[in-house]
Formats: structure tokens, sequence, C-alpha cells
């Protein structure tokens, strides 16, 4: 299956917050604008805003390396 940039960063994320010990399955990506894809995050257990907040801070950057990625792959 061909994941989208979106879907892949949100894979990523679930990976991320359980390498912290946290399990948030429900993280999704909102593909309903695909030039502006959102992350959805369901209901986040109390006790996890430090681990929320370390991995969030990597959110854009992994987003903007995967649409890189996308562009090069598009080019060649």
């Amino acid at each position: 299956m061909n994941l989208t940039p979106a879907e892949r960063v949100a894979a990523i994320l679930r990976d991320e917050f359980a390498a912290h010990g946290v399990r948030l399955p429900d993280i999704r990506a909102d593909l309903s604008d695909p030039r502006q894809p959102q992350l959805e995050l369901g209901t986040v257990p109390l006790g996890t805003g430090f681990a929320l907040l370390r991995v969030l801070t990597d959110y854009q950057r992994l987003l903007k390396a995967e649409r890189a990625r996308s562009d090069r792959r598009d080019r060649d």
C-alpha cells in the first residue's frame, strides 16, 4: 500500500509515542484537503503532555522531509 506523506508522518508519530511508552492509537491524517493535510489526535491520556510536546516538536521537520522526498521522487 502506498502511503501519503501525511499518513507516513502519522505512523512515525505513533511509533515515536510508543517508544516513549505512550500508546495513542487514534492518530490519523485528515486528507480532505491534499494540499494541507492535517494530523488528528484522539484523546490524550493524562500525564503524556511532555511526551506529546517532545514528539510534536519534530512534526514539522518530518513533514517537510516527507514532502521533499516526494518532490524528488516526482522529478525523477
